[in-house]
């Protein structure tokens, strides 16, 4: 896996920021698409898991 951007946090401290879990509820992996449009979050890649949006 490579990182598309410059600024983007290793990812266990990612993890250990938020667990992983951004709080966003999902229903499919689509509805975590949108959380790219945050500044900061451009190059992460997230996926629905039990109800919320998840970064990898």
């Amino acid at each position: 896996m490579q990182l598309k951007g410059a600024q983007v946090l290793n990812k266990k401290e990612q993890k250990s920021v938020n667990g992983g879990n951004t709080g966003m509820q999902c229903y499919s992996h689509n509805d975590c698409s949108a959380l790219n449009g945050i500044p900061g979050f451009e190059y992460e890649e997230f996926f629905c898991h039990w109800g919320y949006c998840q970064i990898m």
